[in-house]
């Protein structure tokens, strides 16, 4: 079964703005909603997630998108762990340090990430969907 790692903006987008979603993104959520792919969440971006909905101007359920999450048996949360915080040493080119943590999980785990960020992207450190 295939994989993807999701950001924040990504994450949020596909519950609230699908349209905001690049085509290849779209299709890798639709993969998961069918159950032919899996997604994998670092905790990370819910820290971000419950951050972006109480401090910005965005219609959005925290409780809503998480039972959402909980109720799909192909998606699965990522802790951080030492080695891959040790790894965010090594990934300089990522200039904010949150991205760096799920940059650091998509190395780990080897798998395409689902965003948008310029900054990501443009470091060739792993493969992005967009």
């Amino acid at each position: 079964m295939a994989a993807y790692m999701t950001d924040t903006h990504s994450l949020l987008w596909a519950f609230r703005y699908p349209r905001k979603l690049g085509e290849n993104a779209r299709q890798a959520f639709e993969e998961i909603a069918a159950g032919e792919s899996k997604l994998l969440i670092p905790v990370i971006v819910l820290a971000e997630l419950i951050f972006t909905i109480e401090n910005k101007p965005i219609q959005a359920d925290f409780d809503e998108i998480l039972k959402a999450i909980n109720a799909s048996p192909n998606i699965e949360f990522l802790d951080l762990d030492l080695l891959s915080t040790l790894k965010l040493r090594e990934l300089t080119q990522i200039k904010e340090m949150h991205d760096r943590m799920i940059v650091a999980s998509a190395i780990k785990y080897q798998v395409p990430l689902i965003t948008r960020d310029e900054n990501i992207t443009n470091s060739g450190l792993i493969k992005v969907i967009w």
